[in-house]
């Protein structure tokens, strides 16, 4: 019997690889798409738009999952129900510690549990953490292309426009975060809960700390430098792990 298409990613058995890179942004999906030979869009359906191709000679597949934990774990279960073993999360965020410049990409290896989302999964005491593998291979990766990077922890957060003073104080404090962004704490925890692979590279298009802040265009087009990297940091790591 064949299967059904799931849901929300309208995709089924076959149509994903093992390895899925996953940004928040449709758009840039497609951007990750125009790096894999014989890509093809497989399906489009809401904030998911998922394609598949090649890089080095294996399947890597793409789905952006839009903004937040709900969304996003919603595309993680859907995709695992297909076939994906291994999820690498390529999005954007903004800087939280000293000494990362806007523009610059960050290797996020585990995340401070401010969301919600994956409390439905595991309780709070559990702790959002990457697979340790895939931060080595995007370290790697990294190390290997000669692209600067940093490594790190996020605050995963819900609420875009509501900031908690207290703890952003005390997260700066000790320089304790990298940066902040509202996927990689479900990311991780969903992984662990579904018992595949997970890691997360994101450039920063923002630090809140600077004294003097460059206009949002500004901002922009030094993200655009970074997605560059975190894009060839992510495609690479999977070669290295599918090859090992």
């Amino acid at each position: 019997m064949e299967q059904a298409v799931q849901k929300h990613i309208r995709c089924r058995q076959g149509d994903v690889a093992e390895y899925v890179l996953i940004p928040g942004d449709p758009a840039r999906a497609g951007r990750i798409a125009q790096r894999l030979e014989d890509a093809h869009l497989v399906a489009s359906n809401r904030e998911y738009a998922v394609y598949t191709g090649r890089y080095e000679g294996m399947l890597i597949s793409v789905c952006s999952t839009g903004i937040g934990g709900p969304s996003t774990a919603i595309a993680m279960e859907e995709l695992v129900r297909v076939g994906a073993k291994t999820f690498i999360r390529v999005g954007s965020s903004g800087a939280r510690r000293d000494g990362i410049n806007i523009g610059e990409p960050v290797i996020i290896n585990a995340a401070v549990r401010a969301g919600g989302t994956a409390r439905a999964y595991l309780p709070d005491i559990y702790p959002a953490v990457a697979s340790l593998d895939v931060v080595n291979a995007m370290v790697d990766a990294a190390r290997q292309m000669a692209l600067p990077v940093h490594v790190g922890v996020s605050l995963s957060r819900d609420a875009f426009y509501r900031q908690d003073q207290h703890l952003n104080g005390m997260l700066r404090d000790v320089q304790a975060v990298a940066v902040s962004e509202m996927e990689c704490d479900t990311v991780f925890v969903v992984g662990a809960a579904l018992n595949v692979r997970t890691g997360a590279v994101v450039g920063t298009d923002s630090n809140i700390y600077l004294a003097v802040q460059p206009t949002q265009a500004e901002k922009e087009a030094l993200y655009m430098q970074s997605e560059e990297r975190t894009i060839a940091i992510a495609l690479k790591a999977c070669a290295l792990l599918n090859n090992a």
